[in-house]
């Protein structure tokens, strides 16, 4: 089946890389004597890297921004346009960006600097690890309506990492729900921390649910898993196992990301 997917990265079964923004200005972990350039040198090491590997797109994150707000600040909104604005040149294949936490921020930033897609929980009332999220959907698609971002892409947590429905609802009931009434691009299903493998059980229930509906992994993609994940899966966001030695807090790894997309490319051919 093709889906949207095809229409933005050429292809089905997509991998996309995190470029994970270093702290920014107002996040209490930035580093005021590397400031922004740091920042924006830190980005384009990434992006090089992920390109250079073959990926086939590239999601902006203020991942360092700990601990996250529901509404983040100015500072921090201002910082990720500038950014994305200074590495645009470099840019070579589809992008998005993703404020974490805040999904009416995530809108504003695609809409300022043409990115095609976001993630993120724009449905639901949960209770997380930041406190109660409370999301009103009718907004978000209204304030993507109004901005004239028809192409533009939203990928739907089913529920956010680390957070329990306050209503107790079903995976099977949120997402029939959603897929009826909530414009869905596509869903996206996550481990409870970056980096955690996802529960295959939600995935399944998702998938049975709502067959062809578009679904994303979000955390927990290695090279081990790409045929067991990939079979089930229509995209997937890769960050964790991007980095060098696999560990969170560093640089993507060229290398790695090769090694990745040549199986990747692999599979879409067999299958």
């Amino acid at each position: 089946m093709t889906t949207w997917l095809t229409d933005i990265f050429g292809t089905e079964k997509v991998a996309i890389g995190l470029v994970h923004l270093k702290a920014l200005p107002s996040d209490p972990m930035y580093d005021f004597e590397g400031g922004m350039e740091k920042v924006i040198d830190s980005a384009k090491h990434d992006i090089v890297a992920l390109q250079n590997g073959g990926i086939d797109g590239l999601m902006f994150s203020n991942e360092f921004s700990f601990p996250y707000q529901n509404k983040v600040s100015q500072e921090v909104l201002a910082a990720m346009a500038y950014v994305i604005g200074v590495v645009k040149p470099i840019i070579k294949v589809p992008f998005g960006s993703n404020v974490i936490s805040d999904p009416s921020a995530s809108i504003a930033l695609n809409a300022a600097v043409g990115g095609q897609y976001t993630r993120g929980q724009f449905a639901g009332c949960f209770s997380s690890n930041s406190g109660i999220v409370n999301q009103d959907v009718g907004a978000h698609q209204r304030h993507k309506a109004n901005l004239r971002m028809d192409n533009f892409k939203i990928i739907h947590y089913v529920r956010p990492e680390s957070s329990r429905d306050l209503g107790g609802r079903t995976i099977q009931e949120t997402v029939k729900t959603a897929n009826f009434e909530n414009m869905v691009d596509a869903f996206g299903v996550s481990g409870s921390i970056a980096g955690q493998k996802i529960d295959m059980n939600v995935l399944k229930e998702i998938k049975n649910t709502a067959p062809n509906q578009v679904v994303f992994a979000t955390t927990g993609l290695t090279l081990d898993s790409i045929e067991e994940i990939y079979s089930k899966v229509d995209g997937a966001f890769v960050a964790t196992y991007f980095k060098k030695d696999g560990i969170f807090e560093n640089p993507v790894d060229e290398n790695r990301v090769k090694s990745f997309m040549d199986k990747l490319k692999d599979f879409r051919s067999k299958n």
